[in-house]
């Protein structure tokens, strides 16, 4: 396949993943997202600082209109059914709420949990552990636990997380050196380059 400049799979195997964290940290957020089933909504994923950030990776627009937009519905049957509230008819609004803040809402937000806490994960796994990176993660992933009134339970859901991961982290070991290399190399690893690396694993997992 066409690798342009990036490193394949073979040439990753012997890598020292262990020198930038930054570059480690980002990757346990792609390979999360792996592993629940969200590659397909990345973007982009980079190791360079910016806008309060030692590293980002990006969901797509699309992603998260999605998720902006479930929230708006959120709070519009909730209004429905604060109106409504001592008159006899609001069961649809009430039934609407509850599939949106309990099905649709856990189908979109608890992969995106597993993604926000992918990136401190893999720095547990290999005993790297870096809090400071993880702040932002832990901002976002306690503004979601909030809409299932779970605030205050980032430390009790994290060691779940980690168990799940570490599975992931286990089997996926040749593709993280790959999506490490390539991160400290590249620096930024557009959408198109995270998939070919991907689909690289999974041809040299076949050979």
């Amino acid at each position: 396949m066409n690798m342009e400049n990036l490193k394949t799979i073979a040439q990753c195997l012997t890598a020292d993943i262990t020198k930038d964290r930054v570059a480690l940290h980002e990757t346990g957020h792609v390979i999360a997202m792996y592993a629940v089933g969200l590659i397909d909504h990345i973007a982009f994923v980079t190791k360079t600082p910016g806008d309060g950030t030692r590293g980002l990776t990006e969901v797509t627009e699309e992603y998260k209109t999605r998720m902006n937009n479930l929230g708006d519905e959120i709070i519009q049957a909730a209004g429905k059914i604060i109106q409504a509230a001592g008159k006899k008819h609001y069961g649809k609004d009430y039934t609407r709420i509850i599939q949106l803040s309990r099905l649709d809402a856990s189908q979109l937000y608890f992969p995106n949990i597993c993604k926000l806490f992918g990136g401190g994960a893999i720095c547990r796994f290999y005993d790297l552990p870096d809090e400071d990176m993880c702040s932002i993660d832990y901002t976002l992933i306690d503004a979601i636990l909030n809409q299932f009134n779970w605030l205050g339970k980032r430390e009790v859901i994290m060691p779940l997380v980690d168990q799940y991961l570490r599975s992931a982290f286990e089997s996926f070991g040749p593709l993280i050196n790959a999506f490490y290399v390539n991160l400290v190399e590249q620096e930024t690893l557009t959408r198109e380059q995270v998939l070919q690396i991907i689909k690289d694993w999974e041809e040299y997992q076949l050979s």
